[in-house]
């Protein structure tokens, strides 16, 4: 099997993702924001996948809705909670209209969690017809190593953003990081370049830090507002 190829390895650099969407525009994670970031030019967008008790993928950042862990919830009772949120399925039929747009998925996870999130999306992209188009990305490295067993071929991001901690993306033998924009440096650029590691960060809500962070040639600029992240160019 090929190695696993970043969505972006031909794009125009930097790729500007919009951060749950466009927020500006529209409530985060929702329908109307994805579109938001679709008609204001973007790239792509970054979004965020969560698992409900009975096995639906579902966009969400938070792990909890109210007081109650979406893990815990059905979701029928997600739904009654949280009317508008959008299913994985439901993003990915959203996104099929515009074959090049970008969708880099955030798996929230906790390591430790066996609840079969990170196979269960793995398989729901690889079905996907646009999955070339997609990369998936989490703070868990024990979710990517599940992923990368599970789908090779997918290309994975790790997440972070306290601590340089992007070695553990050449222990994982991944294909990004993803570190807060506060992390990036001209030096840890050039290091994860040499290594072979894209570099994504976020979130940047900036216009001079985003042209700061393309001139030390960062491959993705995510942020909230479509306006500052066309700046960087």
């Amino acid at each position: 099997m090929s190695a696993p190829v970043l969505p972006f390895a031909n794009r125009k650099r930097p790729v500007l993702l919009g951060h749950r969407g466009l927020p500006t525009r529209a409530e985060g994670n929702t329908r109307a924001a994805f579109l938001a970031a679709v008609e204001a030019g973007l790239d792509g967008i970054e979004t965020d996948v969560q698992r409900t008790k009975d096995g639906v993928l579902v966009i969400h950042h938070d792990f909890v809705v109210g007081l109650r862990l979406i893990s815990d919830l059905d979701y029928a009772e997600l739904r009654e909670l949280r009317p508008q949120i959008m299913t994985l399925d439901a993003l990915l039929e959203l996104l099929e209209p515009y074959p090049d747009f970008l969708l880099n998925l955030e798996l929230k996870s906790i390591p430790g969690l066996e609840d079969g999130r990170a196979h269960e999306l793995a398989d729901g992209v690889a079905g996907w017809s646009g999955r070339r188009r997609v990369w998936i990305s989490s703070y868990d490295p024990v979710a990517l190593f599940k992923i990368r067993e599970r789908r090779p071929e997918l290309p994975l991001g790790y997440l972070f953003r306290v601590y340089d901690t992007g070695r553990m993306a050449e222990l994982l033998g991944i294909e990004a990081v993803h570190p807060h924009w506060r992390l990036v440096t001209a030096a840890r650029v050039a290091r994860w370049h040499k290594k072979s590691l894209a570099v994504a960060t976020w979130t940047v809500n900036d216009a001079g830090a985003a042209r700061k962070l393309a001139g030390l040639g960062v491959d993705v600029i995510m942020g909230d507002d479509a306006e500052v992240l066309l700046a960087a160019r």
